[in-house]
């Protein structure tokens, strides 16, 4: 096989006609491959912006609320340490480990993480309030989410 240039453009051609990625041709020892180069993904990082709900009642923002919500940002969290699914007692039906409002001590169990049939004690890292709890009981969380605002 002659490789020329007309060669080398009838299989880039094909490359396009067909929607391939690679072309290859091997003839008398000589072997062409013409690829196609993906195009490099240009990822894009947006820092999120700090949303501060606003309640209007009749026009008039309820001041109280917007400083509940303002308190909340700039607390501490207890996070979750791995994906699985939340609870906040131990059994559906028995009480809560901990309610808003609720004083803990280090050590304390403030839920369960249920992980591959595996239940994992979250426990409270030092003394503190319960502020919030910001997760529903039975559902799912990540790695890192916040479970608790605490003060």
């Amino acid at each position: 096989m002659k490789i020329d240039v007309k060669t080398v453009k009838e299989l880039a051609d094909n490359l396009e006609k067909y929607k391939l990625n690679e072309v290859a041709v091997e003839s008398g020892g000589v072997k062409l491959v013409i690829k196609k180069e993906k195009p490099e993904k240009n990822v894009e990082y947006i820092q999120p912006q700090q949303i501060i709900p606003q309640v209007f009642i009749d026009g008039e923002v309820q001041e109280a609320q917007l400083e509940e919500e303002v308190e909340a940002i700039n607390c501490e969290y207890i996070t979750a340490p791995m994906v699985g699914t939340f609870y906040i007692s131990s059994a559906p039906g028995n009480p809560a480990f901990v309610r808003e409002g609720t004083e803990v001590t280090p050590g304390e169990t403030l839920c369960i993480i249920e992980a591959m049939k595996l239940m994992n004690e979250v426990k409270a890292h030092k003394a503190c309030k319960i502020k919030k709890i910001l997760v529903e009981d039975g559902k799912v969380v990540k790695k890192g989410d916040k479970l608790f605002a605490i003060e």
